[in-house]
């Protein structure tokens, strides 16, 4: 009976650990032979989280990518984390060497939505004859609207374009329509798209030349089907946090701009003087949704500055996005002082401003100036009264002291 109940035991097991294996997302790492003759033949399951922190690493420019790993599940710790993001992300820069200074190879992240064991069969025996492939899982894939944000981020982060790119031109690193700088980040459904595959494969020999000569790393990676209807909405509970606060930065700026109407300043030409504009009531969010709510929002930054997408290229993309983030970006002002000469004045006074609205004037460069300054002259005389009293310390000389030294009759 005990023995009938292992056995039951021991095969439910394994079924559950291939449920598990089905449902996760494979990716696939295509690199030069000696860069993945370094890793483990292993194919671990990682978290979402991990996978998202290699991406992220892989993708981003020499020295542009940072993380103090805060999102991590209880799952793994720091120092398992930190191995993997080192064994699966792409290769250090050498020391004391910039980018500019070594060759950096491209870095393709492709993103394959609705995989199944059929559609993705003839992609992973092609790659299996391949000696350029390391792998790994991901245990419980997000959604595809978690793949949506994800792709969002990337495209903030300037490591994606805009557009989308169709996958025969997506693997030449040298299709500059396709590619962010050394990286791209695209995503296909395979369900409204199944010939992606195919082309895929037809273009696997090319793909392969460009690995082997250190033109291109590629990353794939498998989305199962199952994956479509998870609820997990985000690859990182940090990411959600964050699309949370900027959804209500965004509510907030729609509630201030109803409230306090137009913020009136002014600008005297030729004045002593340029006096900051009287700052409204209500709290001014950190992030705008579009650049005319911050143009409104903030009077034209008060008349001393520009609205720019903090996350974005400049000042052009003028669309409301629950990923925009507009923001004031500060400029100098100068005011003319004294008397003229000619058509010229004599003076002329230069303001630095800053504030979520340049409404302030910055004085830090003044105050700092005055403070050392200060702090110097203070230490100067200090160690001159310290040197005088020092001096005046000190006995007389022999000779001296017997010359007025009154002689005994």
């Amino acid at each position: 009976m005990r023995f009938s109940i292992g056995i039951a035991v021991a095969a439910l097991s394994g079924l559950t650990t291939a449920a598990s294996s089905q449902n996760d997302a494979d990716v696939l790492l295509l690199m030069a032979h000696d860069r993945q003759q370094q890793i483990p033949k292993e194919t671990p399951r990682l978290p979402k989280e991990v996978a998202r922190h290699i991406f992220l690493q892989r993708t981003s420019s020499s020295g542009g990518y940072g993380s103090d790993l805060r999102d991590l599940p209880d799952s793994i710790d720091t120092e398992a984390a930190v191995s993997y993001i080192a064994r699966y992300g792409k290769s250090p820069l050498p020391l004391f060497l910039s980018a500019e200074q070594t060759h950096s190879s491209s870095q393709l992240l492709v993103i394959l939505e609705g995989a199944t064991p059929e559609n993705v069969q003839p992609l992973k025996e092609k790659l299996a004859d391949s000696d350029q492939v390391a792998s790994f899982a991901i245990s419980e894939p997000p959604s595809s609207t978690a793949n949506d944000h994800l792709v969002t981020l990337f495209r903030n982060m300037g490591l994606a374009t805009p557009s989308q790119c169709d996958i025969a031109s997506a693997i030449n690193p040298f299709d500059s329509s396709c590619w962010a700088g050394l990286s791209s980040v695209v995503k296909y459904d395979l369900q409204k798209a199944p010939e992606t595959i195919s082309i895929l494969l037809e273009n696997f020999s090319r793909l392969s030349q460009f690995v082997a000569d250190g033109s291109l790393e590629a990353t794939l990676v498998l989305m199962p089907h199952t994956s479509r209807t998870s609820k997990i909405n985000h690859w990182s509970a940090a990411a959600a946090a964050a699309d949370n606060s900027l959804r209500r930065r965004n509510q907030d700026t729609e509630t201030v701009i109803a409230s306090t109407g137009r913020v009136v300043a002014t600008q005297r030409v030729g004045a002593k003087d340029d006096k900051p504009a009287a700052a409204p009531r209500n709290r001014i969010p950190q992030c705008f949704a579009s650049l005319d709510a911050c143009a409104k929002g903030t009077n034209g930054c008060s008349g001393h500055g520009e609205c720019v997408n903090k996350y974005g290229s400049g000042s052009g993309n003028a669309t409301v996005s629950a990923s925009n983030c507009f923001v004031c970006r500060c400029k100098r002002t100068f005011v003319n002082e004294g008397e003229k000469d000619g058509d010229l004045y004599k003076n002329i006074k230069t303001i630095e401003w800053g504030g979520n609205m340049c409404q302030k004037k910055d004085i830090s460069v003044p105050f700092w100036l005055l403070a050392g300054f200060t702090i110097t002259i203070l230490g100067a005389v200090s160690f001159a009264i310290g040197l005088l009293f020092g001096v005046g310390q000190e006995p007389l000389p022999g000779v001296i002291g017997a010359g007025v030294i009154r002689s005994a009759k």
